[in-house]
C-alpha cells in the first residue's frame, strides 16, 4: 500500500481505537458510537450522473466506503468485502445500501465509476465529485485524502485516502466505524444485531 498509506491507516487507527465519551472500539476493529452522531451530508454525482446525496437513502443502513477507481488494494477489497456482506445478509440485503465515494474526481466520471462499480455488483452506489464536493463530503467523518500527482504533473498517479468504512443508520446518523482489513463476517454479524436488536443483541 506504500509507506505514506501504512503510516497513515496506522495514525487512523490509533485515532479510531482512542475510547472517548463519543465512542468506543473494540479489539476487532468494530467502533461503535454511543449516540449516533448527526453529520451533514453534501450531495455529491452518483454513476448514472445524477446528484444524489446519503439523506436519499433514509430508510435503509448505508455502508460508505472512500476511494478511488485506480486504486490497486484497499478498494478492491473494500468492495469485495461488500459482495460478501451483501450475500451475508440474504433477504436483509435490501435494507442496506452500499455506497463507494470516489475522492479522484479527475478520473472518476460517473461513465468510469458505473463501469468500475458494475465489476462487482451494479446496485452498488457510486458517488463522485469535484474536490470541494468531495472534501465537504468526507470531512465530517474525519476522512483523509492525498492526489499523488505532483500538482497535476502527473496523469498516472495513486491516491492515499482513508480506508475506513462508515454505517449510517436510517436516520442518516453515524453509528459504525469499521477498521480497514477487519473480517467481513465481523461486519455482516454487526449489521445484523441492528437489523434485529430483539434476537440478536449488539454488544
Amino acid at each position: 500500500m506504500g509507506r505514506y498509506l501504512a503510516y497513515f491507516l496506522g495514525i487512523l487507527a490509533m485515532t479510531l481505537g482512542a475510547c472517548t465519551p463519543e465512542s468506543v472500539t473494540d479489539e476487532f476493529g468494530i467502533t461503535r458510537y454511543t449516540a449516533p452522531k448527526t453529520l451533514e451530508h453534501t450531495p455529491l454525482t452518483s454513476q448514472d450522473g445524477t446528484p444524489i446525496s446519503v439523506v436519499d437513502l433514509a430508510g435503509d443502513y448505508v455502508l460508505i466506503s472512500i476511494g478511488y477507481t485506480h486504486c490497486p488494494d484497499v478498494c478492491p477489497l473494500n468492495l469485495a468485502n461488500y459482495k460478501q456482506i451483501k450475500k451475508l445478509l440474504g433477504e436483509d440485503e435490501s435494507e442496506v445500501s452500499f455506497v463507494f465515494v470516489s475522492v479522484d474526481g479527475n478520473r472518476d466520471t460517473p461513465e468510469r465509476l458505473k463501469q468500475y462499480i458494475g465489476m462487482f455488483d451494479s446496485e452498488f452506489i457510486g458517488l463522485t465529485g469535484n474536490t470541494s464536493a468531495v472534501d465537504a463530503f468526507i470531512k465530517p467523518y474525519g476522512g483523509t485524502y492525498v492526489i499523488n500527482n505532483y500538482g497535476g504533473l502527473r496523469d498516472n498517479y495513486t491516491v492515499d485516502h482513508t480506508a475506513t468504512l462508515f454505517l449510517l443508520n436510517p436516520e442518516g446518523k453515524l453509528v459504525r466505524g469499521y477498521s480497514y482489513g477487519i473480517d467481513y463476517t465481523l461486519i455482516a454479524e454487526d449489521l445484523n444485531s441492528l437489523l434485529h436488536p430483539s434476537t440478536t443483541p449488539a454488544s
